[in-house]
């Protein structure tokens, strides 16, 4: 197996558009775990709500209640980021 290093600062930010253009939503956060000493993605997190939880702010801990919203995951094989300025979004 083949891995690829990427600059998550080239992701972070950029919308993701599904295999016909339309976008799914923009990336703002990202999952990874140790895997034989190297950090590996195993997930992207899309939407506003990953961006409140980026800057780690929720608003089910501010207002007391599940207001939080819906974060959009995708596991880590549904996201193209092989050109990162453009990711796209595998059924």
């Amino acid at each position: 197996m083949t891995s690829r290093q990427i600059r998550l600062d080239d992701v972070m930010g950029r919308v993701v558009r599904d295999t016909d253009g339309r976008p799914v939503g923009r990336l703002f956060e990202v999952r990874g775990e140790e895997r034989d000493g190297e950090m590996v993605v195993v997930e992207y997190h899309l939407g506003p709500h990953a961006w409140l939880e980026r800057i780690g702010f929720s608003l089910r801990r501010f207002a007391g209640a599940d207001t939080a919203g819906h974060v959009h995951k995708l596991p880590w094989d549904r996201v193209d980021v092989s050109d990162p300025a453009h990711p796209v979004c595998r059924r």
